[in-house]
C-alpha cells in the first residue's frame, strides 16, 4: 500500500483521502467513471481502484496532472494527497546543494510552507524600500 496523506476539513472535521477527493471532483463534473477514465487514458478498473483507495500505488505524476486538469482542481492538492512530490520540485531541490539542509532547518524549526512564503514576502517588501 502506498503512503497517502489525509487532509481534514476543519469545518466538518472529515478526513479526505486521495481516492475520495478524486471521486468527489469527478462527480462534481458529472462525469461517469468510464468517461473520466477514457479522458485520462487509464482503465475504468484502475480509476475505480484509485477512487475506492484500493490501489496499492499512487498514480504517475502525469496521470495526477491530467486528473487535476480534467477536474479543474489544484494539482498540488492531488499530489499531496497521493503522497507524491512533483518532479519540478524535486528537480529544483536537486539543483541546489544547500536546499536539503535549508528544508531540514525549516522542518526542525517547525516552519510550514505558509510560514516560509510569508518570510519571502516580508523579505521582498524590505528589499523594495
Amino acid at each position: 500500500m502506498f503512503s497517502v496523506k489525509v487532509t481534514v476539513n476543519l469545518e466538518t472535521h472529515q478526513l479526505t483521502r486521495f481516492g475520495d477527493r478524486i471521486r468527489e471532483k469527478r462527480l462534481e463534473k458529472k462525469l461517469g467513471l468510464r468517461t473520466a477514465a477514457t479522458k485520462l487514458g487509464i482503465s475504468a478498473a484502475y480509476l475505480s481502484r484509485i477512487e475506492t483507495n484500493a490501489e496499492q500505488n499512487p498514480p504517475a505524476e502525469s496521470v495526477i496532472n491530467d486528473m487535476a486538469k480534467l477536474f479543474d482542481a489544484e494539482v498540488d492538492e492531488f499530489m499531496q494527497l497521493a503522497g507524491r512530490v512533483s518532479s519540478e520540485v524535486t528537480d529544483y531541490i536537486a539543483s541546489d546543494s544547500s536546499m536539503p539542509q535549508f528544508l531540514r532547518t525549516a522542518r526542525d524549526k517547525k516552519l510550514s510552507g505558509d510560514d516560509l512564503q510569508k518570510l519571502l514576502e516580508d523579505a521582498g517588501k524590505r528589499g523594495k524600500r
